[in-house]
């Protein structure tokens, strides 16, 4: 029987595996199409198209509570996005403090390779595992969250 120890270090290794994967790929888009992103710019990016996409606007609160970040992370991560040609925040009219937070065409096009890389690397990762298994690692990665969150 596995120790929790012994699933966590598994974990870690698994999460590993696939950033390195996913960089590697990464690595090839950004050398043929000279556009740098982070990580985690690349999820705000995937996370703003998909609101986006529902019709939603997208503000600097949604990031935060979206990703678990604080207000000091946003706003850095977002400030490097702005300069580097990724979002662009709008003004609205019903509040002038409030800015939305849109993808520029730069973004919008990297947005599509990030999804091709994602589902690549996915489909490695997820080759040979049943729906049953996949359903049963949801299930326990909502509760390992969950927990998390409450804690």
């Amino acid at each position: 029987m596995a120790t929790t120890q012994e699933i966590g270090k598994e974990f870690g290794k698994l999460m590993n595996l696939y950033k390195r994967k996913f960089a590697s790929l990464e690595a090839k888009e950004i050398e043929e199409n000279n556009c740098s992103y982070t990580p985690k710019q690349g999820l705000i990016i995937g996370y703003i198209s998909r609101q986006t996409k529902e019709g939603k606007d997208v503000y600097q609160k949604d990031i935060e509570k979206e990703f678990s970040i604080r207000r000091s992370t946003a706003t850095g991560i977002l400030q490097i996005m702005e300069k580097n040609d990724l979002i662009k925040r709008e003004q609205i009219n019903e509040d002038a403090r409030m800015k939305k937070i849109v993808l520029t065409n730069k973004a919008i096009q990297m947005n599509k390779k990030i999804i091709e890389g994602f589902d690549t690397v996915t489909g490695i990762a997820f080759n040979g595992i049943s729906q049953e298994e996949l359903e049963t690692i949801q299930k326990v990665i909502f509760k390992m969250q969950k927990n998390l969150e409450e804690k």
